[in-house]
């Protein structure tokens, strides 16, 4: 018999700084019911060492190690297809969680009867610094049935939609269910999108669980040109567009939403990361005087 009721997929390139911090959230829980499923894809630094270190101290760690760098979307469909538990959640190596991230997920996720669970996250800065972004609903919240829009629509005009890191999943419905490996940015948009058709119930928490490590090149978009995102939202908008029909919400006004939403997009991160770098800036230079 299985002792484990939630999954975690863990993917992993050279993240030797931050892994063990990662890892470390994870023992932490105070819900100790999860598998961890690590795919170490190909990673030329201490990365492995530090993952087979906590690998043989406690059993609920399992790694893969892949013979090619594949990204971040193949090494988490190799680690979805190994899936057999309750629930899945997501955890990237330079992020952390609360220690009562799965306890507080998991208890909505059974109180509620919900398929997915999100919670807030704050952003880990350079230097120390944390940001607190608009959590994606403002208080807690259940939406089941034509309530699920405004899931829907949250998902066509801003970002905090996007992560599957903040999320608890019922397993089955992401049977069969991949991130798109052709996409560099935006997969994890395009991959909620999909898992959307099959959820009824979905459950909000306004409690602030998990860590965001936001270094110096998520920024700038971690070095990936302005077209290059462009081209990957557009790409995430057709398969938005694809689930209006499924939805029910196939009509003119959210047509128009869907095929500007990568512009929206794109020009609010650019004002981001101007005011992220003007904030940077002002604090270098009070720090001077």
């Amino acid at each position: 018999m299985k002792q484990y009721k939630i999954q975690v997929i863990v993917p992993v390139y050279n993240k030797q700084d931050n892994i063990e911090r990662c890892l470390q959230s994870l023992v932490n829980q105070t819900f100790s019911q999860w598998h961890a499923i690590i795919v170490n894809d190909s990673s030329t630094d201490g990365s492995n060492d530090i993952i087979k270190k906590f690998a043989d101290k406690d059993n609920r760690f399992v790694y893969i190690i892949n013979k090619k760098n594949g990204g971040v979307a193949q090494a988490r469909n190799k680690a979805l297809a190994m899936l057999d538990a309750e629930y899945t959640a997501f955890l990237d190596a330079d992020d952390a969680w609360e220690e009562n991230m799965l306890e507080v997920l998991y208890g909505c996720a059974v109180q509620h009867g919900a398929d997915v669970v999100q919670c807030r996250f704050i952003y880990d800065m350079p230097g120390g610094r944390h940001i607190l972004p608009k959590g994606a609903f403002r208080n807690n919240i259940l939406l089941k049935g034509e309530k699920l829009r405004r899931v829907y629509i949250r998902m066509m005009i801003g970002i905090n939609m996007n992560h599957v890191c903040m999320k608890l999943i019922r397993t089955s419905l992401i049977s069969g269910l991949r991130f798109n490996t052709m996409l560099k940015t935006a997969e994890d948009l395009d991959f909620c999108i999909r898992l959307f058709h099959n959820v009824n119930s979905y459950y909000f928490t306004n409690d602030i669980l998990y860590h965001y490590s936001r270094g110096d090149t998520s920024l700038t978009g971690g070095g990936l040109s302005f077209s290059k995102r462009l081209s990957a939202n557009r790409r995430v908008s057709g398969t938005l567009k694809e689930a209006l029909p499924v939805w029910g919400m196939d009509n003119m006004l959210f047509r128009a939403l869907v095929y500007s939403r990568p512009y929206i997009i794109m020009f609010s991160k650019l004002f981001r990361i101007i005011r992220e770098r003007t904030i940077n800036c002002i604090k270098k230079e009070n720090v001077k005087k």
